[in-house]
């Protein structure tokens, strides 16, 4: 039987060698593993750190755009106020309130700037990470809010444009010539008094655009008071998810 002592001896050399090998392929597998498990924490951890400071930045922006749907819901407000007894006493023939008069007229065709932030948004759809998203409360807030802002933007700007067409209409038919009477006076200052409206000034073409600008001011601002109310709700809503999504 010694013939055969060579090929256990042998047998079992290979076996203890198969089970060194295997015990160093499952040793090189698991530390894979343990690498890549903690890559995928630490890309995690990288993406939550980037997540709340996009939020952080759009919460500073909606604050300030908050700010600035307030200023403009008090502008309308006002506008849709002053449109509506200016309207009235041009009516009634009364022009003692000179200032009032001008003042509707010139807030109806003054360009509104609009100072509205979208930046730290836009960023964060660029930077990919809005995927990682998993509140999708408050992903349909984010773009239910930035739907609004455009929403805005589109009536403001055609409010604009109808206003500035108007105004060129006064212009062609020599309105404000003749209301700022620039061949009598040199104007330094257009929020001091300009002209005179008067009830021969009723009689000229011109009036008639001014009416239909006090008319619109009075009426189709209400539609966008409605939208900065909105606007300012749907904002502080957000900015609450933004908080508990930054404090998590």
């Amino acid at each position: 039987m010694k013939i055969f002592r060579p090929f256990r001896q042998n047998s079992k050399e290979n076996f203890d060698y198969i089970k060194y090998a295997l015990g160093e392929v499952i040793l090189v597998v698991v530390g894979i593993l343990i690498a890549l498990q903690v890559n995928n924490f630490n890309e995690t951890r990288t993406e939550k750190r980037a997540m709340k400071d996009y939020f952080q930045k759009i919460s500073f922006n909606i604050n300030a755009d908050i700010k600035e749907s307030e200023r403009l819901l008090k502008f309308r407000q006002d506008h849709i106020v002053s449109c509506n007894k200016v309207s009235k006493v041009l009516i009634e023939n009364n022009f003692s309130d000179q200032l009032l008069i001008q003042k509707a007229i010139f807030d109806m065709i003054i360009e509104v700037q609009l100072n509205f932030n979208k930046d730290a948004f836009e960023s964060l759809k660029s930077s990919g990470y809005l995927r990682y998203l998993k509140n999708k409360e408050l992903e349909e807030l984010l773009n239910d809010y930035y739907n609004q802002i455009n929403q805005i933007e589109m009536f403001e700007i055609d409010q604009r444009d109808w206003a500035n067409a108007l105004e060129l209409e006064l212009d062609r038919t020599g309105f404000f010539y003749s209301y700022t009477q620039l061949d009598q006076k040199v104007h330094t200052d257009l929020f001091t008094l300009i002209g005179n409206y008067s009830s021969e000034l009723k009689n000229h073409p011109g009036h008639k655009i001014i009416m239909r600008l006090l008319f619109r001011g009075g009426t189709n601002n209400s539609f966008l008071t409605g939208f900065y109310e909105n606007h300012m709700k749907t904002g502080n809503q957000l900015i609450e998810i933004l908080n508990q999504e930054i404090n998590h």
